[in-house]
């Protein structure tokens, strides 16, 4: 009974995080460059050994056979256990891109991020809306500066072109070139708000080689998230929890049941 009622809550929990993340991908459907948060659910074993439990996170495929059949052997009893945990990778796949005619609005045809700095902190950006700071200086609209291979990019009078390789050109003649950057995996980045992203500890971004770089100037990338695919899903998701609060309440009756009533007739 009691395993019920645990079951139940990690169920409800795991429904409300997912609706938690499929609301703030609703909520920037209209954000330029926004990349829409993914939830999957992992299903993991776990290993009990002198009353401990464990995850089987590195298992061989002979502790995988034994636990599938109920027994460890060498490493304790294992218990068919299935711990759900939500996974949320952001989903780097293109936009549609927007025309808008403005020399400073960037976006990308494939992959490649842009480097920025915000308070001496690093981020990283799809959203090309870019504009001059008060120096000249390429900024997102929160004030990030856009970085080039040696810097922040500081943009002379002229005429502003920016060419498929990241090639910064004012009249005629380059003042600098784009940081483009990529990561090995990328959905691992996450977001810190203003459609920027940062990296969690120990991944490094790799700069893009200008041959793969594919920049198109005077566009915008809009954001991933499909509002109708993301509203069906959250109804769903709602739908789910309201089950598993009814499964709780169950639990919770015939425990109540099994302790004050059964009890009593013994």
């Amino acid at each position: 009974m009691l395993k019920g009622l645990r079951s139940a809550e990690t169920a409800m929990n795991i429904q409300l995080t997912r609706t938690n993340v499929l609301a703030n991908n609703l909520a920037n459907v209209n954000a330029t460059g926004f990349k829409q948060v993914l939830t999957q659910i992992v299903e993991q074993m776990r290993q009990e050994t002198d009353g401990r439990t464990a995850a089987l996170d590195a298992a061989t495929p002979e502790d995988a056979t034994a636990a599938a059949d109920g027994a460890a052997p060498g490493r304790g009893r294992s218990i068919r256990d299935l711990v759900l945990d939500v996974r949320a990778p952001v989903d780097m796949s293109q936009g549609t891109l927007r025309e808008t005619g403005r020399p400073t609005d960037l976006a990308f045809q494939d992959e490649g991020l842009f480097r920025v700095v915000r308070d001496g902190q690093e981020y990283f950006t799809r959203n090309g809306a870019f504009a001059l700071d008060a120096q000249r200086r390429l900024s997102t609209p929160d004030g990030a500066l856009v970085q080039g291979e040696g810097g922040p990019l500081e943009i002379p009078d002229g005429e502003l072109s920016v060419g498929a390789d990241g090639g910064v050109r004012v009249g005629g003649v380059e003042v600098g070139r784009l940081s483009v950057v990529n990561f090995d995996d990328p959905g691992r980045l996450h977001h810190v708000g203003g459609s920027l992203l940062a990296a969690p500890a120990g991944v490094t971004a790799k700069p893009l080689a200008a041959d793969k770089v594919r920049l198109v100037q005077g566009m915008l990338e809009e954001s991933n998230a499909n509002p109708i695919d993301t509203m069906v899903a959250m109804i769903a998701a709602q739908r789910a929890f309201e089950m598993d609060a009814k499964v709780l309440q169950e639990s919770d009756r015939t425990l109540d049941k099994a302790v004050n009533q059964l009890s009593r007739t013994a």
